[in-house]
């Protein structure tokens, strides 16, 4: 039974979220692919993901949910969110799409309790810090007892200490917009105040102009709905994390580790610092803490089990047998070299780099970049490795140094820098696009409704108006001349228009020619970003 305080707050959380809903999104550090591959490296046997259930706390409208429910269709997906309209919202795309494996329920998270039955996966993001600790409490008691055994919980909050000067920005915009109660209006004076603070706090020889100017930059990038929900609402709790580990202890859970896996090494600290927290800290939550203050950490995407699940903190290379490896790095020469002892930096489109001059890994790391995004096992990727090396001219025969387990360690090095990617499962998608290509049914109906689409990888992509049209009739019925034909249709209809030198283009053939390139090399595009699919 909620006290009136926390009614009161309920409502007044209804009321914000059905007036300026929240833009709902993909978030890949959510999905339990993701969660289920922390969970292994630890020890864990979790469900696969292919037949699993999951719980999404707050879904909005179901952006985070529905490509779930998507690319796994033997999976159940349940989403709760307080907003009448945009669970409404969400459950018009369901109907839709056509999708049978996800419903969104109209509830408060209050409303949660055995009969909703146990989870494989539950998700809570971007809403722990942002309700009261009535609710906060049921998120992380629902994460503890609608849990399965080996169940995993993601739950992300804002920290102290990084959280403390974007907490004193907000105390300025609420006070400034205390007497204003239209949304937009709101959103329209705080960011005027923003605007104020940047062009008038001096930051020559001032640490604190400094550091405002940092903090102002990144929110000034923030859309309007963001900067409304997750600065200017009634309620934003940022906690230190030893508290929050604290409160899921109490619940009967325990720490497993973070989305991002590389955010919990010392290794990426200064050597000096990391043999400190070595020596001082005797437990993993006592070390993430002082991480947090060299940090300055300001938000976390923190993964909980069950107490009673035993883990292996020292992750090995033996771990990585059992998933599955992708990466699209690139040599920072622009051509691998294969040759023995000659050190390589390789490099991602994020510029995350690792280094090794052992052509084995060089190889792997080739093999891997030329079939992006296919995902590869252990001995499948070692083996393509191996052929390519006996390939080279450069090693004149020589024997491969190396087995599985010294490329598992290197591969392990890499997951940690984050140029290499390990998954317990890959999505529906192609490489190449076919003879009538096809693009995923969840991108092709996005398309109708805006630019924005969300890939086989559970990442959010956009559009121009060109790749829009062509993804919208990509549905394996057509070949290329038939989409050139289409596309040239629509421009002479004038519904879309395609430039050169900035100035449309009206010549028929030039139109014909354009097209037939730009046909090609958005297919290649979208086979690269996990956007087609079978068309057989």
């Amino acid at each position: 039974m909620k006290n009136e305080n926390s009614e009161m707050k309920d409502n007044s959380a209804q009321t914000s979220y059905d007036e300026v809903p929240y833009e709902s999104h993909p978030f890949a550090q959510s999905h339990p692919d993701r969660l289920a591959t922390l969970g292994r490296l630890f020890g864990m046997s979790p469900t696969p993901v292919t037949g699993c259930r999951v719980l999404e706390l707050g879904c909005s409208n179901g952006g985070n949910l529905m490509p779930m429910a998507y690319q796994l269709p033997d999976s159940e997906f349940v989403g709760v969110d307080l907003s009448k309209r945009q669970a409404e919202m969400g459950e018009k795309t369901i109907q839709g799409m056509g999708l049978k494996n996800i419903r969104i329920e109209h509830a408060s998270i209050l409303d949660v309790d055995d009969s909703w039955g146990k989870f494989d996966y539950i998700i809570t993001h971007g809403v722990y810090s942002w309700v009261p600790n009535e609710v906060q409490d049921k998120i992380l008691a629902i994460s503890s007892e609608n849990l399965t055994p080996q169940g995993i919980a993601y739950v992300s909050y804002n920290t102290y200490p990084g959280w403390r000067m974007r907490e004193m920005l907000r105390d300025m915009m609420l006070y400034h917009i205390r007497q204003i109660r239209k949304p937009e209006q709101q959103v329209q004076q705080a960011k005027a105040l923003l605007d104020f603070l940047a062009t008038h706090v001096p930051t020559e020889n001032n640490a604190y102009g400094i550091l405002l100017k940092n903090e102002l930059s990144l929110i000034k990038k923030t859309t309007d709905w963001y900067l409304f929900h997750d600065h200017l609402e009634e309620i934003n709790d940022p906690v230190y994390f030893y508290q929050f580990a604290e409160r899921a202890r109490k619940k009967g859970l325990q720490y497993l580790g973070e989305s991002d896996f590389g955010s919990m090494l010392t290794s990426r600290l200064p050597k000096e610092a990391a043999e400190t927290l070595r020596k001082v800290n005797k437990d993993i939550v006592s070390t993430e803490q002082y991480m947090d203050f060299l940090r300055n950490r300001r938000f976390r995407q923190t993964l909980l089990c069950r107490q009673e699940v035993k883990l292996r903190r020292n992750v090995q290379p033996r771990n990585v047998r059992d998933l599955l490896i992708a990466s699209l790095v690139i040599p920072e020469e622009g051509k691998v070299d294969l040759s023995p002892g000659k050190t390589q930096t390789f490099r991602t489109p994020k510029k995350q780099t690792i280094r090794t001059n052992r052509p084995l890994t060089k190889s792997a790391l080739a093999v891997l970049r030329a079939h992006w995004p296919r995902t590869f096992d252990l001995d499948t990727l070692f083996r393509k490795a191996v052929d390519q090396l006996q390939r080279d001219p450069s090693l004149k025969g020589q024997a491969v140094q190396g087995n599985p387990d010294t490329l598992a360690g290197d591969l392990l090095q890499g997951y940690t820098a984050n140029v290499v990617e390990f998954h317990t499962w890959q999505g529906d998608y192609v490489i190449e696009a076919g003879e009538k290509p096809k693009a995923s049914e969840l991108a092709r109906y996005q398309s109708q409704e805006g630019t924005s689409v969300v890939n086989l990888r559970h990442e959010q992509l956009s559009l121009d108006p060109l790749g829009q049209q062509l993804l919208r009739i990509l549905d394996g019925t057509r070949n290329r001349a038939a989409l050139v034909t289409h596309l040239s249709d629509l421009i002479k209809n004038g519904a879309l228009n395609i430039r050169q030198d900035d100035q449309p283009i009206t010549d028929q053939k030039l139109i014909q020619a354009t097209l037939e390139q730009d046909v090609e090399r958005r297919l290649a595009y979208l086979s690269r970003v996990a956007l087609l699919v079978n068309s057989e």
